[in-house]
């Protein structure tokens, strides 16, 4: 059983006439497509618009998304630019070494009363063994604070 080829639209093509069918393949190449061939590209390029068409909406939306993001951004970075600039103008390095100056001699006083709270510690942890050991007489105990600081 030989089957027939469809048209594009998927209707039965048109019966050939005995004066068609012995002109051969070359007359049937050279024929005008059938008025429905175009309707159906039209239908399919139609619907090839529609399903492109929302995705490049929406790549679209994004990247004008993007390019105000990217504008906010540069906005935001040259007007802390700006901001630096103006700090760095306002403190001169006079000052910034100042200030660094000061935070030295601070930290300095700190590890000096470290050291001063370590040796009272000391002085305290000796004073207390003395007193847990129980001496008695004032003159030993003087000597061995004395020996142990």
């Amino acid at each position: 059983m030989a089957s027939s080829p469809l048209q594009m639209d998927g209707s039965d093509p048109p019966a050939a006439s005995p004066s068609t069918a012995a002109a051969g393949d070359d007359e049937r190449a050279a024929a005008p497509a059938p008025a429905a061939q175009p309707e159906w590209c039209e239908a399919l390029a139609g619907a090839i618009a529609g399903v492109l068409g929302g995705a490049l909406e929406e790549h679209e939306a994004r990247f004008v998304a993007t390019a105000r993001s990217q504008d906010e951004l540069a906005a935001a970075v040259e007007r802390l630019n700006g901001e630096l600039d103006k700090l760095l103008e306002n403190a001169p390095s006079p000052v910034i070494m100042q200030q660094a100056a000061r935070i030295s001699s601070i930290r300095k006083r700190v590890l000096a009363l470290n050291m001063l709270l370590r040796s009272i510690q000391r002085r305290i942890d000796n004073i207390d063994r003395i007193v847990s050991t129980g001496v008695t007489s004032d003159h030993s105990s003087h000597v061995q604070l004395h020996s142990q600081s």
